[in-house]
């Protein structure tokens, strides 16, 4: 069933509209020539104690071969670009991950290479809402780059009583 969740999630991320960039996820932004981001539009809503899907998928120059792939979430949309908590980071030996997120989030794809930025962000807590920005590092010249564009997403309480 997970695989069907995913290959469903990675093929509507990639599907766009060649004269919009918009897809069904979202549209693509080029902040930069040959930097872009296909990131969801407006606000993802999802329920405490259920889990999130933040479709996204970049592309970078061919010459940039992407290493790691890391997540912030942001305090708020006007915070400074590439300044937040790090949720996430595709080197599992990273210890700078904010405790409150190990373990809770992870990567749909997780070879970076296939350019599949998506994560799920599991066991969700009102305390999850927010924006959350995208940060890939890099070689040749071992640089980081942080998408400008955010996800937000909105965790509301618990709907139904647990069982």
């Amino acid at each position: 069933m997970f695989v069907l969740i995913w290959a469903t999630l990675l093929f509507s991320v990639r599907v766009s509209d060649a004269e919009t960039g918009s897809s069904v996820w979202g549209k693509q932004s080029c902040p930069l020539t040959d930097y872009c981001i296909t990131l969801v539009e407006g606000e993802i809503t999802a329920e405490a104690g259920l889990c999130v899907v933040i479709p996204c998928s970049f592309t970078v120059p061919e010459d940039i071969k992407v290493l790691h792939v890391i997540w912030l979430k942001c305090e708020s949309t006007k915070q400074k670009l590439g300044y937040g908590d790090m949720i996430f980071h595709s080197n599992t030996f990273s210890d700078q991950v904010q405790s409150e997120f190990e373990g809770r989030v992870s990567l749909l794809e997780s070879d970076v290479s296939q350019k599949n930025c998506s994560i799920i962000v599991n066991d969700l807590k009102e305390s999850d809402s927010g924006t959350y920005q995208l940060r890939v590092i890099a070689l040749p010249k071992e640089g980081s780059y942080n998408f400008p564009q955010r996800a937000t997403v909105s965790v509301q309480g618990m709907n139904h009583p647990a069982v």
